[in-house]
């Protein structure tokens, strides 16, 4: 999961989708915090019995308890899609019907953001962006909030894109800044 290592058009929409999320949160800095305070806690909080993660300035809620069975697949599925693309293809019989029972019962997930004061905005997101019958798509705010590491969150925020002109080709070059 090295974010430099991604194709030039996916690291611009994940920078551009995490920098809107981020602006909902009053800033980088705040965004990053709630990341962080989540990384630090001894359960990860998708577990909580009460579908619900707090923080100061925000609370987090979701339809369903998640089992840690299908938190494990989860985490599975997020490796496995970041890998080749695709949560479904080339697994066992027995992955296979893991992670579409992991799929199945997870397909309608959707976190609700909720503030506790004016700094931060309401929105949701859902677990899955697309589920078919062949695949299911992760989608890239979960993954942000319950799996990314912090340090691939920061490079991602911070990420910009350069156009240059190459005298030998025409070509895009790609530079992080650190703001």
């Amino acid at each position: 999961m090295e974010f430099y290592r991604l194709e030039h058009d996916k690291k611009e929409n994940i920078n551009k989708l995490l920098l809107e999320i981020s602006n909902r949160f009053g800033g980088k800095n705040n965004f990053l915090q709630i990341i962080e305070t989540m990384r630090r806690e001894k359960e990860n909080p998708l577990l909580n019995k009460s579908n619900v993660y707090h923080y100061t300035n925000c609370k987090i809620n979701w339809q369903k308890s998640i089992h840690k069975e299908s938190l494990s697949a989860l985490f599975y599925a997020v490796k496995k899609e970041e890998k080749d693309g695709n949560i479904l293809k080339n697994l066992s019989p027995k992955d296979f019907k893991i992670t579409i029972n992991m799929v199945k019962a997870l397909r309608n997930l959707e976190f609700v953001l909720t503030p506790k004061n004016d700094t931060v905005t309401a929105f949701s997101f859902p677990l899955f962006d697309e589920v078919g019958d062949d695949d299911a798509k992760i989608g890239i705010i979960f993954k942000a909030f319950f799996f990314y590491p912090v340090e691939y969150v920061k490079k991602a925020l911070s990420y910009e894109i350069r156009v240059k002109l190459d005298n030998s080709n025409d070509s895009f070059v790609d530079s992080d800044i650190t703001k």
